[in-house]
């Protein structure tokens, strides 16, 4: 059996609106340059719906060609209406830091695959149903790319990947939802960002802060931090149903009832957050390999959670309105850090699963005010052009919590004899031990855990854990 051949071509911008040109370089912002160097990858698959019976392979092709026509001509009106998308990355040669998108029109690479064989999940990796390597910043390749595969059966898996430089995935999604609208003809009240610009206008803080919770600020001689070990797509991955998920909730804020309702409120993510690292900090707890990563010295004797946290709400920033883009476009991710006394996750309790979640709530609250947001903006800034290699983030673990962005409502108008499944594909990557992934699924979370593979074992019969989410098959 011969390999199947990927085709690839170049969709440029449409030119339908004579939109004005971008004609200056648009300069990252210090919420760019900290992030890790790969790109978001966002999967989704759609399964071909014969009318009655089976479809000759001939029919499923047609169709297929006719899908691809149609979502290569909704991209090139989406990427006229979103410039940064189809321009390019450029690094300048005197200042590391000095990183800017060309709104140069390049436009965005679209490939296709045809498969001879039925999907079957378990044999599929996101990283090879994306086609993509790490985007390159010098100009030479697109920043945005998406692979359709075509399987004999009638599924199609549909991979995007941006660079992170230049989006977190709030901003992915946003494309995504222009993409989505366009390519089903729905452009009522489609609102973009009034600028393309990532000056955040932040007021300037009463003194720049020496320390930053989340953020190591290393010496330039310390050398790059020790990193976990990666994990080759094999790490646990469980589901916890939305009715298991309420009743963690629930059961957490019962020991909360005879406290003020309002300071001691906590979210249902906050709750199964902590209870998702409780689990792994138990499971690594002794394990022989785990290695001592780098942490500010007031927080020797605890533990940390670096949190992704969306800025765009606390600045005003977030969607107008239900199901449209957000008013920013780029990265703002907080990135976070809880801390908690060790003793409380080392103990798998309820109570201490609770004290976990309000750390975490309080955490939120505290470090998403307008000055907490500007200080760090400042940390951040204060270290260029250096903010690559000196800026770390802390923590023992890390969470990142996609459960918010339901794939499956994303059609792009391919028609009623198309419909969109749900995945586990997102949890199918190379994660560093230490960090889980929360994503939507049918009925309720899938949640990809990686730990070292010597704690999967504990992990995989933590007794609190498993009261509530099912360990499931890779």
């Amino acid at each position: 059996m011969h390999a199947a051949t990927m085709d690839a071509e170049l969709v440029r911008p449409s030119t339908t609106r004579n939109l004005p040109s971008i004609v200056e370089p648009i300069r990252l912002h210090a919420f760019d340059l900290f992030m890790p160097p790969l790109n978001v990858r966002i999967p989704m698959v759609f399964k071909i719906i014969p009318a009655s019976g089976s479809v000759p392979r001939t029919i499923v092709r047609e169709q297929f060609e006719t899908i691809v026509a149609k979502l290569k001509a909704s991209l090139a009106d989406a990427l006229e209406l979103c410039p940064p998308v189809a321009g390019t990355i450029h690094t300048s040669p005197d200042d590391a830091s000095d990183i800017t998108i060309s709104c140069d029109g390049r436009g965005a690479t679209f490939m296709t695959q045809i498969e001879g064989q039925s999907y079957v999940e378990s044999e599929h990796t996101l990283d090879g149903l994306s086609g993509t390597d790490l985007f390159c910043i010098d100009g030479s390749k697109t920043i945005f790319a998406v692979k359709l595969t075509l399987f004999s059966c009638g599924t199609i898996t549909m991979v995007t990947s941006m660079h992170h430089l230049v989006a977190d995935l709030t901003s992915c999604i946003d494309f995504l939802r222009i993409w989505d609208r366009l390519s089903g003809d729905d452009t009522g009240n489609l609102v973009l960002p009034e600028s393309w610009s990532r000056d955040l206008n932040l007021p300037a803080p009463i003194a720049l802060p020496s320390i930053m919770p989340g953020l190591l600020n290393l010496p330039p001689s310390s050398g790059p931090p020790p990193m976990p070990a990666l994990r080759m797509f094999d790490g646990l991955r469980w589901f916890i149903s939305d009715a298991s998920l309420a009743q963690l909730k629930t059961d957490c804020t019962a020991l909360f009832s005879v406290k003020d309702p309002v300071r001691y409120w906590i979210s249902s993510a906050d709750a199964f957050t902590a209870l998702v690292w409780g689990a792994m900090t138990r499971a690594r707890h002794d394990i022989s390999n785990k290695p001592a990563l780098p942490t500010n010295e007031a927080h020797a004797e605890l533990e940390s959670l670096g949190v992704a946290v969306d800025g765009r709400e606390r600045l005003g920033l977030d969607s107008p309105e239900a199901g449209s883009p957000t008013r920013y476009f780029g990265n703002l991710n907080l990135s976070l850090a809880v801390y908690t006394p060790r003793i409380n996750l080392l103990e798998a309790t309820l109570e201490a699963t609770s004290r976990i979640a309000l750390a975490i709530r309080k955490t939120i609250q505290n470090e998403t005010t307008l000055d907490a947001i500007a200080s760090r903006v400042a940390f951040i800034e204060a270290t260029r052009p250096d903010t690559t290699q000196r800026i770390a983030l802390e923590g023992d673990c890390r969470s990142t919590n996609w459960a918010k962005h339901d794939l499956t409502k994303f059609d792009f108008g391919l028609g009623s004899n198309m419909k969109s499944i749900g995945t586990t594909l997102a949890t199918k990557t190379i994660y560093p031990a230490g960090m889980f992934l929360i994503s939507r699924g049918t009925g309720g979370l899938l949640v990809a855990t990686t730990v070292e593979e010597e704690a999967d074992v504990p992990l995989s019969m933590d007794p609190l854990l498993t009261r509530y989410a099912e360990l499931l098959s890779n």
